[in-house]
Formats: C-alpha cells, structure tokens, sequence
C-alpha cells in the first residue's frame, strides 16, 4: 500500500485519513500528501510532539521551517492535544501530538505550487544566512527566471533581503512566489 498510495488515491479518495505515523517518516509522509494534492477532507495525525510543534509553528520561533510553510499554506493545523509516552504500549521514549490538517488555502492560490516549494525549500537551506545570501548559493532555483527577477519580487512585497527565512510569513511565500511565477 505504501507503494502504490497514489494510484488507490486516484480511484476513491478517502473523506477522512487518520494514523498514527512513524516518527522517523511523518514528515515525508506528511509532505507526501500535501504536495501531491492528496489530503482528505480531515487528516488526523499522531506525530512526534517536536514535529508537531514544527508544523503550526510561527515566524521567528526557533521551529518555524520551510516544512511549517508547507503545511500552513496548504491546510489549517490544528493541535489535538500532547500525548504522553504512557499513552502508548510499548511506551515510546518521546511525547507525541495529535495534529488535524483540513484543507485549505489560508494565504490564497499559490500559482505554481512545485516551483513555490523549490523558492522556500531552497531559501531555508541555511536557515540562519540571509536572504540575499540564500539566493546567491542556491542552486534550488533553477527553474525560476533570473536572479534580479526573483530579487525585484522581494523588493515588490517589502520583504527585505537582509531578513532571514524564519522571519517570511506563510503569506510573505506565497504573495512572492506568486509574483515571480506571474513574471
């Protein structure tokens, strides 16, 4: 089933998805779904509590991450509740968190979604360089014009080059990735 996912997807999409992921895959799985247009109306997750935190986090909060970016642009996170490792037989050596997403675009269409995903992944690379740093040694943005056409985007949505990545709202991606893809 892991496997062949997509292709049962495609033939009757569930209404509702619930697991209890393995901690050292949720995020791909996770990202999986997301990116390839495959969330259920509710998705109801046990994940990893730091994992969790990850995904609602806020920018400048030290788990803020390109992984929070996707998620946030692409469903409502909702906190289920902590769980803790007493919940669990065997008990595992982590707490847990339940997480809800529901599809949804909170920041507005994102014009090209693979290409938006390329921009934030490729500008977290290095979480702690600048912006304009980013740019410069990212190699992520090769399908996008130019390098002054992604810079003039910047500038276009106020949003300072000198900044770091973990300070770029959700919104801040989406309306940048928007302008470079509309050109």
């Amino acid at each position: 089933m892991v496997k062949t996912w997509k292709d049962q997807w495609a033939k009757t999409a569930p209404d509702k998805v619930l697991g209890n992921l393995p901690y050292n895959a949720a995020s791909a799985i996770i990202a999986a779904f997301i990116e390839n247009g495959c969330l259920a109306d509710m998705n109801v997750f046990t994940v990893q509590d730091e994992m969790g935190q990850r995904m609602w986090a806020k920018p400048g909060n030290k788990n803020y991450s390109s992984f929070s970016v996707l998620c946030q642009t692409s469903a409502k996170v909702k906190d289920g509740g902590k769980l803790t490792p007493g919940s669990f037989y065997p008990a595992p050596r982590v707490n847990s968190r339940i997480v809800t997403l529901e599809p949804a675009t909170p920041f507005g269409e994102i014009v090209a979604p693979e290409a938006f995903r390329a921009l934030v992944r490729g500008l977290f690379a290095s979480r702690r360089k600048t912006l304009s740093n980013n740019l410069a040694a990212s190699g992520h943005l090769a399908q996008f014009p130019p390098l002054e056409a992604v810079r003039e985007a910047f500038h276009a949505e106020n949003v300072e080059l000198s900044r770091r990545p973990e300070t770029v709202s959700p919104g801040e991606w989406v309306a940048i990735s928007n302008r470079i893809a509309q050109g």
